[in-house]
């Protein structure tokens, strides 16, 4: 359950709640796997929606590119050849980002989305926001 919720404390509540609505004595993985489509839809719905919407053009370009890497850890190197940017242009939007707690940097040159399935929600919505 914790690694589903990233630490992020709304996906907390909002998984906690699903579990408890499920009205199940037990929580299986059975139990977890039932919710999970409808815990996605609601961070998208609820919350991710917004955070994106909120991001600059730019913000957004950079986290699109994050999306493409296939780890969690995602090097900015990769980042600025898919932006097409050098490393201080995109050393700016990195900080925003942290700053605005959206990504953080588990170690020095990469970078990892901090919301659960935030990666996901870019990839299935973020055209929807051009």
């Amino acid at each position: 359950m914790t690694l589903l919720t990233n630490g992020y404390a709304y996906a907390f509540q909002l998984l906690g709640y699903l579990l408890w609505d499920t009205e199940e004595k037990e929580i299986t993985n059975n139990v977890l796997n039932s919710v999970l489509d409808e815990y996605k839809e609601e961070l998208y719905r609820n919350v991710y929606g917004k955070i994106y919407s909120g991001l600059s053009d730019v913000d957004q370009e950079f986290v699109k590119a994050m999306a493409k890497f296939n780890e969690e850890n995602v090097p900015i190197k990769f980042i600025e050849e898919e932006m097409a940017k050098t490393h201080n242009y995109v050393s700016i939007y990195r900080r925003r980002l942290l700053d605005d707690q959206v990504i953080i940097s588990p170690k020095r040159g990469y970078v990892q989305f901090t919301l659960p399935f935030f990666k996901d929600f870019i990839i299935e919505n973020g055209i929807m926001y051009e």
